[in-house]
């Protein structure tokens, strides 16, 4: 689970935006919020929802964990030919020459002696553009430290065109010539996965595994033959959206894998009170979301993942968002612990999320992203409605017309 994250100068953030998703002491001990993995006494909301006017900057939040993710995960594969515009930033002649830099606090177990026991780490990464090319980028800094006892203990680090440092244990030794071949537009993680070097492999692979509908500057969405083929491939997890779609009348009693004469394998869905089943590319555009982006939910929430999903309600009914939050939020559906971050557009879901979930995004005159936590609110109460107090702008965040 993510504890907090920091961003500076990255696209329509400007000035560094700091975001800390730990609750206070002093909050209900509800069973929406989790004990965080590696620190007792530290509770997480399993559900963190941004919203805000469109063009505020929540795509630009969560865009920049994934950007992260993704460049720690597989810059290396990348090679020195790539061209895609990551980590833009904000559009100054200030800015465009000063670095960005983003730092994640998150839980993971790369580094505990326990198996499966989980510390608490911090990436923090910095990067600076080759003069005016802004789809040209190199790394001015890069950390991975852990927090035994609470003092931060650095695992790897570089600074610039520095040697890169990796602490002792970690499967390789000071002057090791794979240090050496650490690319300046690439990260360490992903370079030392690549040759090898334990945990890195490791680290590399769980960051992989985030599930999110963003990959680098653009949005991601699996085509449906390719999801047909996963269902295909795993009956249970088609049986499990089958009794998931249900819940909602949507009048689907099963759905299934066919194979055509052709070879092809579709998606149908059999309806009471049809005779012939529906093809999936037929049904609603709600249906078809929910099909596309569920597996993705499901492992999340099987293994305690996190998964990061821009614009959650688009094509969704307001019930169902609901319910794909309240997977989330409940410990019967999430029992490993998995954390949802996601941008809403739909006020009416605020009446399902507690001030500790919300964070209002919002643009100033000046064009540059801020963004706050609901219970940052003065006065704001537990028992009050989020969804009036948002559209009174007791809140802020709200878009301005005319």
């Amino acid at each position: 689970m993510i504890h907090r994250f920091r961003i500076s100068n990255f696209q329509s953030i400007r000035e560094e935006v700091q975001l800390d998703f730990r609750i206070p002491r002093t909050c209900p001990d509800l069973p929406r919020f989790r004990q965080a993995h590696s620190r007792n006494g530290v509770r997480l909301p399993s559900v963190i929802a941004f919203i805000g006017p469109n063009g505020s900057g929540k795509t630009t939040l969560m865009r920049a964990i994934t950007e992260t993710i993704e460049f720690a995960h597989r810059s290396f594969d990348l090679g020195p030919s790539q061209n895609i515009p990551y980590f833009l930033p904000f559009l100054s002649s200030e800015s465009q020459a000063a670095p960005t830099r983003i730092e994640v606090d998150f839980d993971a177990v790369w580094f505990s002696s326990d198996p499966g026991e989980s510390s608490l780490c911090r990436y923090t990464l910095e990067l600076q553009r080759n003069g005016s090319a802004l789809n040209s980028v190199r790394v001015s800094g890069e950390a991975l430290h852990t927090f035994p006892n609470g003092r931060p203990r650095r695992m790897m680090e570089r600074r610039g065109d520095g040697p890169v440092y990796v602490a002792g244990g970690l499967g390789i030794r000071r002057g090791d010539d794979r240090l050496s071949s650490v690319p300046a537009n690439a990260s360490v993680i992903s370079t030392l996965a690549r040759l090898g070097v334990a945990p890195f492999p490791l680290i590399a692979r769980d960051l992989g595994n985030v599930q999110r509908n963003i990959s680098g500057p653009l949005p991601l969405r699996l085509d449906t033959e390719t999801v047909t083929r996963f269902y295909r491939d795993q009956p249970a997890l088609l049986d499990k959206l089958s009794d998931r779609l249900q819940r909602f009348d949507l009048g689907i009693k099963n759905m299934r894998t066919a194979m055509l004469p052709d070879g092809q394998w579709i998606l149908l869905c059999d309806h009471q009170g049809l005779d012939v089943p529906v093809v999936i590319s037929q049904e609603s555009t709600g249906t078809r979301q929910l099909v596309h982006v569920f597996p993705q939910l499901d492992f999340a929430l099987q293994t305690g993942q996190i998964a990061i999903m821009d614009a959650l309600d688009s094509e969704f009914h307001t019930e169902l968002v609901a319910e794909v939050l309240r997977w989330f939020q409940r410990p019967e559906t999430n029992p490993q612990g998995a954390q949802l971050i996601c941008s809403l557009h739909n006020l009416s879901v605020l009446e399902e999320l507690e001030k500790e979930e919300l964070f209002i995004v919002e643009k100033g005159q000046d064009g540059a992203t801020r963004a706050y936590g609901a219970r940052q609110v003065q006065g704001l109460r537990r028992t009050e409605d989020l969804h009036k107090r948002y559209r009174s702008g007791v809140l802020g965040g709200l878009p301005t017309f005319g």
